[in-house]
């Protein structure tokens, strides 16, 4: 147990960002106490939370941010490092000289979205402005290792201090953005392909085309995706899919028409978690998040709980309270699809709190930590540079026991001129799960 003094009457942030840090990272428990006189009886393990030198446990400065309520732009966050780290909120004094409890609230609550406004060509929170990205700390997840810092400080000073901490886990996700490569496109426009691929002398990419529409050999993309299955399978893992419904567009669904086949399969595939991936247009659009939400609930005939944006394609606060409003339990949206990292802070899940309201929701939020298309069309990385940014990454996740949640796209994978990104995706999935067997550092 963990007692923290905090003089505000308004404990609601504290509380938040305490049950990431003590409960969901250190796996320890805490309790906020609000009357120095009580405070300075406990015995246990302290924190002073306040600006009072007292002698008694741990001391963190406050800049002030979890006594307010609602959102203000921050212009200046006081930036500085701790044990190697980047860190925010400077403090003179104090045995830690940042305040890490007002840094936590602010990146896992993705605060400076609510007032940095610059997007990107789809809407997207710029990358080039956040404040991870622009101080090279997006690659770390450091609220994880603040914690964990902390947790140091407070055995020097406590030295029974226990936690349970938490073990780093694997969580291999999929999106399904096209789930055929020639067939269910239409006559006109397989007419239209076939054509060019005379034009353009691509006999070879003919020779596939009409086999699969005659029926000889599968399509690409199906196959895949079932390779995907029997893969985890056979490694005896389970996974999420999501899997992308709406309309035909040019950045939406490519087939024509909804096929039964496909809709069957999905339905028939037990290792795994199936989840919404909401088209381009929600983003502007809300109400399609509830009707593709429904639509895949009745193919599927079960309640669908997660979610990913097309495209990662989000806003915070907007977007979570969409999600949240259409009824899902969890969101796998946050991440950059431009860099790799942990655009939070941190890879461990938690709820969303929207800041303008102060309120606590129900929606978890997991964020990716890294997407195939990241590095073989952003960063247009190498087979072999990609591996070590998989094992990178990986790597930060297992040292303060975080998810190393991936994405990948069948159509990554897709065909013999995807064989070295397959070859990567085997060798950087085996990794992964070693890393779940290896005996986590304490």
């Amino acid at each position: 147990m963990v007692n923290i003094y905090f003089r505000g009457e308004n404990t609601k942030r504290l509380n938040y960002v305490s049950q990431h840090i003590f409960e969901n990272i250190l796996g320890t428990t805490f309790r906020i106490v609000t009357e120095k006189e009580d405070f300075l009886q406990e015995t246990g393990v302290c924190i002073n939370y306040s600006n009072e030198a007292m002698g008694h446990g741990l001391q963190i400065i406050p800049k002030g941010l979890l006594s307010e309520t609602g959102v203000r732009k921050i212009s200046n966050l006081d930036k500085s490092e701790w044990k190697g780290y980047f860190c925010i909120f400077r403090q003179a004094r104090g045995d830690i000289p940042f305040d890490l409890f007002s840094a936590v609230f602010y990146l896992l609550t993705s605060y400076e979205e609510y007032f940095l406004k610059r997007t990107d060509e789809h809407g997207r929170f710029d990358l080039n402005v956040s404040l991870l990205y622009r101080n090279n700390a997006l690659e770390i997840p450091l609220i994880d290792r603040w914690a964990y810092g902390l947790k140091d400080e407070l055995k020097k000073k406590y030295p029974n201090f226990k936690c349970k901490l938490r073990g780093y886990r694997f969580i291999s996700t999929f999106d399904i953005d096209y789930p055929f490569l020639y067939l269910y496109k239409g006559v006109t426009k397989t007419a239209g392909l076939i054509f060019r691929d005379i034009m353009r002398f691509d006999f070879k990419i003919l020779k596939e085309r009409l086999g699969v529409l005659f029926n000889s050999d599968p399509d690409p993309y199906m196959q895949t995706i079932e390779k995907i299955d029997n893969f985890h399978k056979k490694a005896g893992r389970t996974y999420h899919l999501f899997v992308l419904l709406g309309e035909i567009g040019k950045y939406g669904r490519s087939t024509t028409e909804h096929t039964l086949s496909y809709y069957n399969y999905l339905k028939s595939m037990e290792q795994v978690t199936i989840g919404s991936h909401p088209s381009y247009d929600t983003f502007s659009h809300p109400d399609l998040l509830i009707k593709e939400k429904k639509e895949l609930e009745k193919i599927l005939n079960k309640e669908v709980a997660g979610n990913r944006r097309h495209f990662l394609r989000m806003t915070c606060p907007k977007s979570f309270r969409e999600a949240e409003l259409a009824g899902f339990k969890e969101d796998f949206t946050l991440g950059f699809a431009k860099a790799p990292g942990f655009r939070s802070g941190t890879a461990i899940p938690y709820y969303f709190y929207d800041v303008e309201n102060d309120q606590l929701s129900n929606l978890l939020i997991r964020p990716t930590i890294i997407m195939d298309s990241t590095l073989i069309g952003h960063l247009e990385c190498s087979p072999g540079f990609a591996l070590l940014k998989l094992k990178q990454l990986a790597d930060e996740c297992k040292k303060s026991g975080g998810d190393y949640l991936w994405l990948w796209h069948n159509s990554n994978l897709a065909g013999e001129k995807n064989k070295l990104w397959n070859d990567v995706f085997i060798a950087s999935f085996n990794y992964a799960v070693s890393l779940e067997n290896d005996t986590f550092a304490k």
